[in-house]
């Protein structure tokens, strides 16, 4: 009888081994401020009857070093124009496989305790209290944050209390929660949360363009990765930004 068992165990587990697995979609690296929005149209994608992307979050320039390092991706979406060069200088990618698929602005926000806080105030507040953003360094939000500041001659006051977080989801968090009471964010992030007010937002002149680019990548060989690229430039996608605080391309 135990003989037995472990013949039908070995039958059963040859058979299972010969099972295909579930078919999955595209591996999407994607700027983490674009999360909300993109997990949704994951979701519309597979309701059509297709398999899911496999979606992964962090600054551009973190899932930029990934690819460059080999990291297996189908499409990358960046919140800076500047790494999709980078990657495209590596590879020698066609820009025709380049889509602009949103926009954004940059707030001055802050944590929402209740209190009144007047535009004044906060801006007052800029060389006492922390304020979170991007690391200026790594994370595109944290150098839109400081062009911003420095246009409007706040960044000597800023400067000495920047929280620079390892992108701009992690900023959001930290304004959110109140760790950081005040923040410059993406309007997108600022709007997704009841716990951030947005006290004001920056001149578009002030900073760099805040433009997502997505781009299939030169490794890619997925069946749907072509598709799903243009999923993401139609104007349902566009939708979908715009009803998570995006500005439509």
């Amino acid at each position: 009888m135990f003989r037995l068992s472990l013949i039908l165990l070995a039958i059963l587990g040859a058979v299972a081994a010969c099972t295909p697995s579930e078919p999955k979609g595209p591996v999407v690296f994607a700027a983490s401020s674009l999360q909300a929005p993109l997990e949704d149209l994951a979701a519309q994608w597979e309701a059509s009857g297709r398999p899911a992307p496999v979606l992964s979050f962090a600054a551009s320039a973190t899932l930029a070093r990934q690819i460059e390092n080999g990291a297996p991706s189908d499409i990358y979406i960046s919140a800076d124009r500047q790494w999709i060069d980078f990657l495209l200088d590596e590879s020698g990618n066609d820009e025709s496989v380049l889509r602009l698929i949103a926009r954004n602005r940059l707030v001055l926000a802050r944590h929402a305790d209740g209190k009144e806080w007047s535009r004044e105030s906060v801006f007052g507040s800029l060389d006492s209290l922390a304020i979170a953003t991007g690391d200026p360094q790594t994370v595109p939000l944290g150098r839109f944050a400081q062009e911003a500041l420095v246009s409007e001659n706040l960044w000597d006051a800023a400067e000495p209390n920047i929280v620079g977080a390892q992108s701009a989801r992690a900023a959001a968090v930290l304004v959110s929660r109140g760790e950081a009471p005040l923040g410059v964010l993406y309007a997108s992030d600022a709007d997704n949360t009841d716990a951030v007010e947005v006290v004001a937002i920056f001149p578009s002149a002030s900073h760099s363009p805040i433009e997502y680019f997505a781009t299939r990548l030169p490794a890619s060989a997925h069946p749907d990765a072509d598709s799903f690229l243009e999923f993401l430039a139609s104007a349902e996608a566009a939708n979908v930004f715009a009803r998570h605080g995006f500005v439509r391309p």
